[in-house]
């Protein structure tokens, strides 16, 4: 039952009779709250795992709606929009992917390694609808990023390639590909400024 007390708090009695001021308990009420929301998070996540690992793409997308449509936190919105773009590639529905992770890149406070993966995999989608001047952007985007990371220098190599600009594409490759890097330094074969060895 709820009382006042003389400073003019509201307080409730507890079965043993003590009282409890009101803002106590909201804030209890509420930290049990953000808890379960925790919880409920960790455990949709868990399960859109499971769910694309076993085939059912559908059913791990709408895991990972689930927590978009309930997080506040923008930086689990920005994983949750590479999470879902994730998905929807391995569906082959690329132009939805794409616009998944356009929407992650609005958010202002991707971390570091989501926005790397959110433009590296956007220039990946926009390279298979044909767009290889936004998938160029997007993957020197992800370079400025994190240089040392092959796939998004892979990337630019295919979007370069699709513009015709070969001699630059073979040089990006080669950065993706450390391996083949260094046997071509090795063997004393470097991209010239024309694409010639």
């Amino acid at each position: 039952m709820a009382t006042k007390t003389a400073s003019d708090h509201p307080t409730f009695a507890l079965p043993d009779g003590k009282p409890v001021r009101a803002d106590q308990v909201e804030a209890e009420l509420r930290a049990r709250v953000a808890t379960c929301e925790r919880a409920l998070e960790d455990a949709l996540w868990q399960l859109a795992r499971f769910c694309s690992l076993t085939g059912k793409q559908e059913n791990a997308s709408a895991c990972v709606e689930r927590c978009l449509a309930t997080t506040r936190d923008l930086a689990r919105q920005a994983a949750g929009c590479l999470g879902l773009g994730q998905l929807l590639e391995q569906q082959d529905r690329y132009a939805e992917a794409e616009a998944m992770y356009a929407r992650g890149l609005a958010l202002p406070t991707a971390p570091a390694e989501v926005a790397y993966f959110l433009h590296n995999n956007r220039g990946y989608c926009v390279n298979i609808l044909r767009r290889h001047v936004e998938a160029e952007a997007q993957c020197r985007a992800a370079i400025a990023i994190d240089p040392t990371r092959h796939n998004a220098h892979k990337n630019l190599g295919l979007a370069l390639a699709g513009q015709g600009r070969y001699g630059e594409a073979a040089r990006c490759l080669l950065e993706a590909d450390p391996t083949l890097a260094a046997a071509c330094r090795e063997r004393g074969i470097r991209p010239g400024s024309d694409g010639s060895a």
